[in-house]
């Protein structure tokens, strides 16, 4: 399945923007449980400063926690209407890198579709179960194959609406089953060692639940 990287962020990017634009001030304040040192206007701090970084080519540590914390930082006085006018200003230029570039900036898509979730769940807005941009952060799980053959085990089946894949080059053990929105929760960290292990699993889910998630799984559950 091919993606269209640019519309899936500019849906993403607008919605947010939308949304946060819509806020007040203890709102834009409330912590982002699945993000709990930033507050939403943080998040929308660090998603502008991500464009900015790629347009101006500051990617030094990228993308590890001294340069997102950079980004937030920088825009810590800034109101959101200015920091909503540098990403609005920013869109066309990284939609045309997105357009060209393939998959080679791919990761910074997911980050802006999962972050949406983040503030999304922060503010008790439901998230849609499927989209175009779930369905190509699903795709993170390819990383599991080659953890679950380091391991010895056998290979795992993801059944997801928008991916159907066996990952491993062993022969099948158990399937997991679930919608594009739980599964790339899952696997971007989002939930909690019990929490994956309470999807609908065909089999004893033990062996795979530290292998299952690409960034660390959280400590404590996530409710969304």
């Amino acid at each position: 399945m091919s993606f269209d990287f640019a519309a899936i962020y500019r849906s993403n990017r607008e919605g947010l923007t939308e949304l946060v634009l819509g806020l007040d001030s203890d709102a834009l304040a409330r912590t982002v449980p699945a993000t709990p040192l930033w507050n939403v206007k943080d998040v929308f701090a660090h998603l502008t400063g991500v464009a900015s970084d790629h347009t101006t080519g500051r990617l030094e540590g990228a993308p590890g926690e001294a340069w997102t914390q950079r980004q937030v930082d920088e825009r810590r006085d800034h109101k959101v209407g200015e920091i909503s006018d540098e990403w609005t200003a920013l869109g066309p230029t990284i939609e045309t890198m997105l357009a060209s570039s393939g998959t080679a900036m791919s990761a910074m898509v997911m980050d802006a579709v999962m972050h949406h979730c983040d503030v999304k769940g922060a503010l008790r807005i439901t998230a849609p179960r499927d989209t175009e941009g779930l369905r190509l952060c699903l795709r993170a799980a390819n990383s599991i194959g080659p953890r679950l053959d380091a391991a010895g085990l056998p290979a795992l089946r993801i059944d997801a609406t928008g991916l159907d894949r066996v990952l491993g080059s062993q022969d099948e053990g158990i399937t997991v089953r679930g919608d594009s929105f739980e599964i790339t929760r899952a696997l971007f960290g989002r939930r909690s060692l019990d929490q994956i292990a309470a999807l609908d699993w065909s089999g004893d889910p033990a062996p795979y639940l530290p292998l299952f998630s690409v960034f660390a799984p959280r400590e404590t559950p996530l409710i969304e």
